[in-house]
């Protein structure tokens, strides 16, 4: 699963985001990708966050998912479903 990190090119942040999806299955909001990232030392802003998101959407490599109170949630598009 975690081989598609490696298999296209990403930027550290969007496989840190990509890896944090991959190992939640569950759909989750930007804020809260963000707060656990920094948690964990990720020197990342909410904005980049935000912007990263975006792009592997366009990419087909998440989904957005319906609002949730007014809340985008994303979530990784496995190729096994």
């Amino acid at each position: 699963m975690h081989d598609l990190i490696n298999e296209i090119k990403l930027r550290p942040i969007s496989q840190v985001i990509l890896k944090y999806l991959m190992d939640h299955r569950e759909p989750v909001d930007a804020e809260t990708i963000w707060l656990d990232v920094k948690a964990n030392g990720a020197p990342f802003s909410i904005g980049s966050i935000y912007g990263h998101l975006k792009r592997m959407e366009d990419a087909g490599i998440i989904a957005k998912v319906p609002k949730v109170n007014r809340k985008a949630l994303y979530q990784y598009i496995s190729s096994e479903q």
